[in-house]
């Protein structure tokens, strides 16, 4: 107990090399580590927004996050800074977690020779618990064993409200467990005034803005939505998912004027911009382009960008062109000639009717379709 602030971290890179390279679990066995001033260290690498399983409570890692008072605690008592850090650690985690830090939790043992439990037996608890409580240990020490009452009344008071939080509401209304699973990571923070829960084990999110309500990603939409950064790009969900009005699909709306959209099919892609504002322009999945079969890629110019569609269908943007469908024979005699790379360069124009029948333009001429012969001619501008 008498190490000094500035002696903490060292003796956490000691706990670290014991806990790694001599009992060999390859990292430190808590989520995180306090010392007697206070100072909050990570322990278990992973992300203690997630649930980084540990190897702090045998018989009771799974679902048990890991908090480490350092010290000897059956010497003296923890100090007042170390105990107001734990406090409001926990008061994150479980508030963040939608669990009560006043409440009780039923664990399973996964046994092991340090648990007081064989495997398969059902413990009840208080959420805050000791090691104690569950293994053959003296830990956290009388004086830290006797000091959990006032951490769990600080946790709760550190906790406030957290019932009433919109993802919390939404949570519940949707079902809670039962619809989108539990709490996987916390709710926290994302950039331009969201936050944002993962549920189930990472398979859907809640998100909002402070400006829109909370609404609910699921499934393979969910799974692209993370790929392109989720609400870590500050990307946030303006409707739950939606059937569309074919029923074949499904689709979530979202920020920045972009949608993600699923069939069996194609599976989920996400369409956005310049490019969905066209593709909703040209009626959507109802119009002539169909589904999107790709994420917006770009060109191998790097100069544009586009989505392919299930309708032989494509739409092109760049800056200077702005974006543009083109599709069927059109599309096909274009593709034919080399795409944006041939002589014609970008679309200019939606296709649009003319005396013989259809018609584009491009940046270096134009396809015309013959209505009469079914026929598609390549012209350059004179």
């Amino acid at each position: 107990n008498d190490y000094t602030c500035d002696q903490s971290a060292a003796l956490v890179r000691g706990i670290y090399y014991y806990h790694s390279v001599t009992n060999g679990w390859g990292d430190i066995g808590y989520n995180a580590l306090v010392d007697k001033c206070g100072t909050i260290f990570e322990g278990r690498t992973g992300g203690l927004h997630l649930p980084a399983i540990g190897a702090h409570t045998g018989g009771f890692n799974r679902h048990v996050f890991g908090i480490s008072m350092i010290g000897d605690y059956d010497a003296v008592s923890p100090s007042a800074a170390t105990l107001e850090s734990v406090s409001q650690m926990i008061a994150w985690k479980l508030a963040n977690s939608y669990a009560d830090p006043l409440g009780g939790v039923t664990l399973v043992s996964a046994g092991g020779g340090t648990s007081k439990y064989a495997a398969g037996t059902p413990v009840t608890m208080p959420t805050i618990f000791a090691h104690r409580d569950v293994g053959r240990t003296s830990c956290p020490g009388n004086f830290g064993y006797n000091s959990l009452g006032s951490v769990r009344d600080r946790a709760a008071q550190l906790a406030g409200d957290w019932r009433s939080g919109p993802i919390h509401q939404k949570w519940q209304a949707l079902g809670g467990e039962n619809a989108a699973g539990p709490v996987y990571a916390v709710e926290t923070n994302w950039p331009e005034g969201g936050r944002a829960t993962v549920f189930g084990s990472g398979f859907s999110t809640i998100a909002r803005r402070s400006d829109l309500a909370a609404h609910w990603v699921k499934g393979d939409i969910h799974a692209t939505y993370q790929r392109l950064g989720g609400p870590n790009a500050g990307v946030y969900p303006t409707t739950d998912e939606l059937a569309t009005p074919d029923a074949i699909g499904r689709f979530n709306h979202f920020t920045h004027d972009a949608s993600i959209y699923w069939t069996p099919d194609t599976g989920a892609h996400a369409v956005h911009g310049a490019i969905r504002n066209a593709w909703a322009a040209n009626g959507w999945e109802a119009g002539p382009a169909g589904y999107p079969t790709t994420d917006e890629l770009t060109t191998p110019d790097t100069i544009g960008r586009y989505n392919h569609f299930t309708k032989n269908a494509s739409i092109y943007w760049t800056s200077t062109t702005d974006a543009h469908l083109v599709y069927g024979a059109i599309r096909e005699h274009w593709g034919a000639l080399g795409w944006e790379t041939s002589w014609l360069g970008y679309p200019t124009s939606n296709e649009y009717p003319v005396p013989a029948g259809r018609r584009n333009d491009f940046q270096g001429g134009y396809i015309e379709w013959n209505a009469t012969t079914g026929t598609t001619t390549a012209y350059r501008h004179q």
